[in-house]
């Protein structure tokens, strides 16, 4: 993305990039190519070429890739939403409207996505029974089709048949707004009333009476009984989709700003009260008699309730067991087996803490440590936000975040930071090395470290640990020297077992378990006694099943692999600073990577790729088998060779034409 372009330009790109699978669906490409007056002939002939090779989807998404990796002049995304509205996609453009103000609600979208995968189900019937050119000019008057769109179907229609037509006709309806029950209007006037039928699963009168638009219809089934089915359109509700929607654009735009950062907006996109399919086919839930009479606003009061309870943070008596000493103030190790609610036992501690914290008017901020990066997204969006929102900032942070935003000012401004455990550790480092503002210890009042097990020998929760624990000597020394001391935060261990160590003798095993300890500076680790009966009951006994392994001791294909990973980082000058299939070396590949991209070096950024390739390919031999492994990198080569060929195939092409 350009650094020339303006904020809202960004928020634009961003847009693209979020919706981007949603528009692929509602963009007819070759109208919408004529109003984009800000593309090149070559980047047009290229999109046209490719939308008459390989199909309208594919073309939509190189239209928008091509949209993301250029760099357009001013005024550019307002021709784009011009062309989106008179090109005839105006779903799309709904999407892509800056104010967001018209943005479709969940659950609009999900009945668009309902009445497509049924006219999916029911395509063959339509392309058998009917016939395009009864319904085409229809279709243009209710506006489900463009005069373009027209023209094209009356053209299939002449000179490749009726089947071709319907066919094309069904894809580009489906890209228009309230395109279900305007197409239902359209097959009653035409008289297919049975198509109408199966559709909805209605049984009517076979005559030509008209769907009202605006509500509720009598039709009479075949065995004369007179009764009254709804058919609520999508556009019959729109006004209060509208009128529901809230958008706090500011909140949302920040958020789309700094996309790094795993945090939530506030904002809200209130679920309009539009019905979906399984309304419109008589099911919904609050409908009362045959008569259509919908429950009570008491009823409607519940449901809105129902849809988004507020979390409480309650914990069973075996996890207040084992919180107990933390609530105190204690550094402890929580020792709870898997799915027992180790996580929750944590969020309600640093509730309790920050409260505590507050009440006292003391400076308190809490740091969650994880060792991989998806328990970053786990832990905030499943256990931190969800129950600390209310009351308090929570972010979580990735890898990723660390090339755009500043870790100290997101420690700074929010109360509960959510990272991996090397992310603080560089930030340690900064601010030993005089390189930023970098951060403290001491700058917490609580750290809680997930996976508290692997704090030993040289991995990262030990040298921060490390740090923490010399402090904790020089703390010493000041109070007997009558000086200040360097607060410092109070620290929780979580794990499901704290491990032997590789011990074979109950010495060393307690002597691993005590380091432990001493490196996390525990007083203890904390186990269910008072309450174990109920944790039996909530977790489930593993059970033991004894499988044997092929032996794996030679290992042909890790030793080339290796030996291919040294040859690239010879021809590429490239300096690892960690071992070849380690989380530590992904890291550090996966920036050079980045970086040689930002630099324009084409040869780093290949060699940096392929060596990040070749490392998935090390940990998945080591975890599961090397024909996994090897078909990985496969899979990544024939991407690469095909990626190759139709670059070769384009530039082929276009000499052609320049002959």
């Amino acid at each position: 993305m350009s650094s020339e372009y303006s904020r809202e330009e960004k928020i634009f790109l961003n847009l693209i990039r979020c919706l981007s699978p949603r528009l692929t669906q509602y963009i007819q490409v070759e109208p919408v190519l004529d109003y984009l007056t800000f593309l090149g002939r070559v980047e047009k002939e290229r999109i046209q070429h490719t939308a008459a090779t390989k199909g309208n989807t594919i073309a939509a998404r190189l239209l928008l890739s091509t949209l993301e990796k250029g760099t357009w002049g001013p005024g550019w995304t307002q021709v784009f939403l011009t062309g989106l509205r008179k090109g005839g996609c105006t779903l799309a453009a709904r999407y892509m409207s800056p104010d967001l103000a018209d943005l479709p609600s969940p659950s609009l979208e999900t009945c668009y996505d309902q009445c497509a995968q049924l006219l999916d189900i029911l395509q063959p019937t339509l392309v058998d029974k009917l016939q395009a050119t009864d319904v085409v000019d229809k279709c243009l008057e209710k506006a489900l089709l463009t005069k373009e769109d027209r023209n094209r179907v009356v053209h299939l229609d002449e000179n490749y048949g009726n089947e071709r037509a319907v066919r094309e006709l069904l894809s580009r309806i489906v890209q228009k707004e309230d395109w279900f029950s305007k197409f239902l209007s359209i097959l009653h006037e035409a008289t297919y009333v049975q198509l109408a039928e199966d559709l909805t699963g209605i049984n009517c009168l076979k005559d030509n009476e008209e769907i009202k638009e605006n509500g509720i219809e009598k039709l009479s089934p075949k065995d004369g009984h007179v009764i009254e089915e709804t058919l609520i359109s999508l556009s019959d509700h729109q006004e209060e989709e509208n009128d529901s929607l809230t958008v706090e654009n500011d909140e949302l735009e920040s958020s789309l700003a700094d996309s790094s950062v795993v945090s939530e907006s506030d904002t809200s996109l209130a679920e309009g009260s539009v019905s979906c399919l399984d309304e419109s086919l008589g099911h919904n839930s609050n409908m009362g008699s045959v008569s259509g009479t919908m429950g009570s606003d008491s009823d409607q009061d519940d449901e809105k309730k129902r849809a988004f309870p507020e979390p409480e943070l309650v914990l069973r008596s075996y996890q207040m067991e084992v919180a107990k000493p933390a609530l105190e103030g204690k550094n402890i190790i929580i020792c709870l087996p898997t799915g027992s609610g180790k996580t929750r036992v944590a969020v309600y501690i640093a509730k309790d803490h920050l409260d505590k914290k507050k009440k006292a008017s003391e400076p308190g901020k809490v740091m969650v440590l994880v060792n991989k990066v998806p328990l970053v997204e786990q832990h905030f969006r499943k256990e931190f936000k969800p129950f600390l929102k209310k009351w308090y900032n929570v972010i979580g942070v990735s890898g990723d975040s660390q090339l755009k935003i500043s870790f100290p000012e997101v420690v700074k401004s929010n109360d509960v930071i959510i990272s991996t455990a090397q992310i603080l550790e560089n930030s340690l480092l900064n601010s030993e090395n005089g390189e930023d503002d970098g951060v403290q210890l001491s700058d917490f009042s609580l750290i809680i470290i997930d996976e508290c097990h692997h704090t030993n020998k040289e991995a990262v929760y030990n040298n921060i640990m490390i740090r923490y624990l010399k402090q904790k000597m020089k703390n010493c020394r000041l109070k007997k020297e009558n000086k200040p001391v360097v607060p410092q935060p109070q620290i929780l261990g979580l794990t499901a077992s704290p491990g032997v160590g590789g011990a074979k003798k109950q010495s060393k095993a307690e002597e691993h378990i005590l380091k432990i300890c001493a490196n996390l500076d525990a007083y203890t680790i904390i186990t269910v006694k008072e309450n174990a009966a109920l944790l039996k009951e909530q977790v489930k006994e593993p059970y033991k099943k004894f499988v044997i392994a092929d032996d794996n001791r030679e290992n042909p294909f890790k030793k080339k692999l290796l030996e291919i990973m040294t040859d690239i980082h010879t021809f590429s000058q490239m300096n690892p600073t960690s071992d070849f299939g380690t989380q530590t070396y992904e890291h550090w590949v996966i920036h050079q990577e980045k970086r040689a991209a930002k630099e324009g070096n084409r040869k780093e950024r290949v060699c940096a790729e392929h060596l990040r390739k070749y490392n998935e390919a090390l940990q998945i031999n080591d975890t599961i088998r090397m024909i996994d492994a090897y078909h990985h990198l496969k899979s990544f080569y024939n991407d690469e060779k095909e990626k190759k060929i139709a670059a070769q195939e384009y530039d082929s092409e276009e000499e052609e034409e320049e002959e």
